[in-house]
């Protein structure tokens, strides 16, 4: 399955374009026209839930947002508690893409993917839009964003939603990612959602269709673009299913809310354990500048000893860390587009 680097899946941006999307938008209550809508977004948003946040301008480089330097790194900056109502923002993957800025220019030709007359677009904005009513009703504030993001957008929560393409009908099943180099809280924000799909009977996951493209999407690319959330928002990309699978289209197109309800549990489990004051969970990974150790290093495609072996480095060879966890790093091979797990024991620091 080709990765998105926009949106995870082979309906990603470089997809046909097959329609426009609808040409208005709801945020905070306000009715926002489309050319108006970027500048609109980010003033209702400056005083509350836009704070200072690394990012350099827009890269031409396909690398899923893991190596430009920001100015100040994030682990160092300040980070100020949000206050007020919990504050959940929502992106209908694909909504308005014409209209992103330049530095995502590549971007606005493709409204996602299409199965059977069932645009992506249409059903992700449907369940965007009956997320934020549910949410809404819970009290707290919802924000509903086309594709375009506000720079460095603060929220308690981010949530992209997408839906999927393959070329085989029988292939099903939601995902959830969480960026390269995490937050603990970005975690947490997965974990739960994770749970509630999986709690959810007759869903199925697809457990090994997270893509680069997921865990690099641009919305969580602080470092690349100026118009990405700020990495001290806790952030996701969920794929709710197959548009290309018989069942799970008809319950994408005709059920917005079945998929909304299952969304808005998975964020009342993450908010009830979130404490905003305990800002080190926003922060994200910080990990070692690596390579291999003097006799090389095994990847595997899991961490652990019964992993499956994916490809050797040769000794001395750089490594880029994007994860830890029990005594292994996932690492990223920018020649073979993918990763996997290394055993620490086998790298060494890198001056």
């Amino acid at each position: 399955m080709e990765p998105k680097e926009s949106q995870a899946g082979n309906g990603g941006p470089f997809a046909p374009n097959r329609g426009a999307a609808p040409r208005r938008r709801f945020v905070a209550g306000w009715r926002l026209t489309a050319r108006s809508a970027a500048i609109a977004a980010a003033a209702i948003l400056a005083s509350i839930l836009i704070s200072a946040s690394p990012a350099e301008p827009g890269s031409s480089r396909d690398e899923p947002g893991l190596w430009g330097v920001a100015p100040i790194p994030p682990e160092l900056q300040p980070i100020e508690p949000l206050t007020g109502p919990f504050v959940v923002a929502i992106q209908a993957g694909h909504w308005e893409e014409a209209e992103l800025p330049d530095e995502l220019g590549r971007l606005r030709s493709s409204t996602g993917a299409e199965s059977q007359g069932v645009r992506e677009v249409d059903v992700n904005l449907a369940v965007a839009r009956a997320l934020v009513a549910r949410i809404e009703a819970r009290g707290w504030r919802a924000i509903l964003l086309p594709a375009t993001v506000p720079p460095g957008l603060r929220a308690d929560a981010f949530v992209a939603i997408h839906a999927d393409w393959g070329s085989n009908p029988s292939i099903e099943g939601w995902k959830v990612a969480a960026p390269w180099r995490p937050s603990p809280a970005s975690l947490k924000l997965a974990s739960s959602l994770d749970a509630a799909f999986g709690a959810q009977a007759g869903l199925t996951e697809d457990s090994s269709g997270v893509t680069i493209g997921m865990r690099g999407y641009y919305a969580f690319g602080f470092r690349r673009f100026v118009h990405a959330a700020s990495p001290f928002t806790p952030s996701v990309i969920v794929e709710l299913g197959f548009l290309t699978n018989p069942r799970e289209r008809e319950l994408l197109a005709d059920r917005p809310d079945y998929w909304a309800g299952i969304l808005d549990r998975g964020l009342a489990a993450f908010l009830a354990g979130f404490d905003r004051s305990r800002t080190a969970d926003l922060r994200p990974m910080v990990l070692p500048r690596l390579a291999a150790g003097p006799l090389g290093a095994v990847v595997r495609d899991r961490p652990g000893p019964g992993g499956r072996y994916l490809w050797s480095l040769e000794a001395g060879a750089d490594v880029i860390a994007v994860d830890e966890r029990a005594g292994w790093y996932e690492i990223f091979s920018r020649e073979r587009r993918a990763s996997g797990w290394v055993r620490m024991s086998e790298l060494t620091a890198r001056a």
